[in-house]
């Protein structure tokens, strides 16, 4: 664990400790998101200092309330967040929006491999377990989408999570997969990945060596994958 994830750890160990809680500030990615009661929605957040996170964001749903676009899957914002209380419960009081990616979002293919990246990350990682090379993958990820469609991003970032998570594959290479698209996959840059020649059936073997690792990992069906499988 890094110096900065061991400051973080302890943070959450005092807030969690106190029934008063903390306030602190946390930039993080909006994982998902569903409705809670009438008018409240609960966030599945990855912060880059305290980690994965459950958020309430209170009173979102109700007409023009102010905090309702912070809580959208794939949003990377700054949140003021109230940490502690019963059962670690965590509140959202205020934040800002640092990007929407709208070319993402305006697009129904990248839309679907942000959606399988933030599950991927979801079903591979505890709450309050700081992890900050995770949460800058992540963005990275998401911005080398938002620069650009590129068939192999989900199945580098699969990789590249798997290997964060102590559970790589990067001495097993997928069977039919050449042992430099392997390497490249696990350590070239995005914009490199980009440019690299799209080949379906490679990528399809390494999607479904990433599923299946991610899968017996997290004991649940990726279904934004399968989903992605289906609509192509």
């Amino acid at each position: 664990m890094s110096s900065a994830d061991a400051k973080a750890s302890s943070v959450i160990e005092s807030a969690l400790s106190h029934g008063r809680g903390r306030i602190v500030n946390a930039e993080a990615v909006v994982l998902s998101r569903a409705d809670w009661g009438e008018a409240d929605r609960i966030a599945s957040v990855y912060t880059e200092l305290y980690g994965r996170m459950t958020v309430r964001f209170v009173g979102v749903n109700r007409p023009r309330a102010k905090l309702r676009c912070l809580a959208e899957p794939l949003t990377r914002l700054e949140l003021r967040l109230h940490l502690g209380g019963r059962q670690g419960a965590c509140k959202a009081i205020g934040g800002r929006i640092i990007d929407t990616h709208p070319a993402v979002r305006s697009d129904l293919g990248r839309t679907i491999d942000a959606l399988t990246l933030a599950e991927m990350l979801l079903r591979l990682t505890p709450e309050w377990s700081p992890n900050r090379d995770k949460y800058l993958l992540l963005v990275s990820a998401l911005s080398a989408l938002e620069a650009g469609a590129s068939g192999w991003t989900v199945a580098g970032f699969g990789l590249r999570l798997l290997e964060l998570a102590g559970v790589g594959l990067a001495d097993s290479p997928a069977s039919g997969v050449d042992p430099r698209a392997w390497e490249a996959l696990h350590r070239s840059p995005w914009e490199e990945l980009r440019v690299l020649p799209f080949d379906p059936a490679t990528a399809g073997r390494v999607l479904s060596a990433v599923r299946d690792a991610v899968q017996a990992h997290a004991g649940r069906e990726l279904k934004s994958l399968a989903f992605a499988e289906l609509a192509r």
